[in-house]
């Protein structure tokens, strides 16, 4: 059974983004099937079809299946991973980059979050089961940037925590591991996936 990794990129973000294509042909290398597509509207994304776009491309989860989240991206694994705990189903491994598990925020916390930003909204409004997620799951690794402007480093190990107990690794000076930041390769994560 091959081995197979699902790359999820991030909110206004393509499949060129930053160290995603590095990981991508990382893996290939050592003989992974990989699929790193562009999402659905990644301007305007929408819960359910990001969902519902995991679940096609994943097909039947197994213990060779690898999801790599960055960004907003993270959230729609979570969001599939919980599906899939729901109808006692795993992947192997997660591994996620700059996200933050969404724990359900009241609408006035969602707007301060996004910063009014009312597609984002539904991202951090909707929870998780955590339970689900982490039976999901498998071997769950986070890796946070201490500067990350987006998510705060702290706030967002303390979530990941006391929700899916992950291994969790903080970069120093990667921001949100994008273009901006110029991260063009993320040793870290491959070193996730294949360890």
């Amino acid at each position: 059974m091959p081995k197979r990794a699902f790359i999820i990129h991030g909110y206004l973000s393509n499949p060129n983004e930053a160290w995603l294509p590095w990981l991508q042909g990382e893996l290939q290398e050592r003989g992974y099937l990989v699929s790193l597509p562009p999402m659905p509207h990644p301007d305007r994304p929408v819960i359910s079809e990001w969902i519902d776009f995991i679940a096609k491309l994943v097909g039947e989860p197994d213990d060779g299946t690898t999801l790599i989240g960055h960004s907003l991206g993270c959230q729609g694994v979570l969001r599939y991973l919980e599906t899939l705990g729901a109808a006692g189903k795993a992947v192997a491994k997660t591994v996620l980059v700059a996200g933050i598990f969404p724990t359900g925020m009241s609408p006035a916390e969602a707007d301060m979050e996004t910063g009014g930003d009312p597609v984002l909204d539904p991202w951090f409004s909707q929870g998780l089961d955590p339970a689900k997620v982490k039976k999901a799951a498998g071997n769950c690794t986070v890796i946070l940037s201490d500067n990350d402007p987006y998510i705060g480093v702290d706030r967002a190990k303390a979530i990941f925590r006391a929700t899916l107990d992950p291994k969790i690794i903080i970069e120093h000076g990667h921001g949100h591991f994008n273009e901006d930041d110029r991260v063009v390769v993320l040793p870290s994560a491959l070193e996730a996936v294949i360890s």
